[in-house]
């Protein structure tokens, strides 16, 4: 896919995403995941996918859709779609879960300062009584 398609589709992508059709959204979705674009694009995208999913009530298939995220970012040295899992974990109440995420990211040395304040607010946030 050239950069022109690529555009064409992801303005496509943020006009379903504005419409709030999230099933037409995760259509569009599904198919850029599975082209031939770069890991970190379909990642983002996949990420996008696990909100849509989250948002009609499919915990299962957005956190399938976060690891396949971040399955194609950690090559890379890249980690936002497991600090996303982690708080799609800690608002589905698996805190666990999450917390062993965010102690996951804490301990990767390409993690910056403000990166790692991050997780350190959320396992914070994750010690706070319910």
């Amino acid at each position: 896919m050239d950069f022109d398609e690529f555009r064409g589709r992801v303005e496509r992508v943020d006009k379903l995403a504005a419409s709030g059709d999230d099933r037409a959204l995760l259509a569009e979705l599904d198919a850029l995941a599975d082209s031939d674009l770069p890991d970190l694009d379909r990642a983002r995208l996949l990420s996008q996918a696990a909100q849509a999913h989250e948002r009609l009530g499919e915990a299962d298939k957005a956190l399938a859709a976060y690891d396949r995220a971040a399955a194609l970012e950690t090559p890379h040295r890249r980690f936002q779609a497991a600090f996303r899992k982690s708080d799609c974990l800690m608002r589905l109440g698996r805190k666990d879960e999450s917390r062993d995420i965010l102690k996951a990211l804490l301990e990767r040395p390409e993690a910056t300062l403000s990166e790692r304040h991050s997780f350190e607010a959320r396992l914070k946030l994750l010690r706070r009584p319910s």
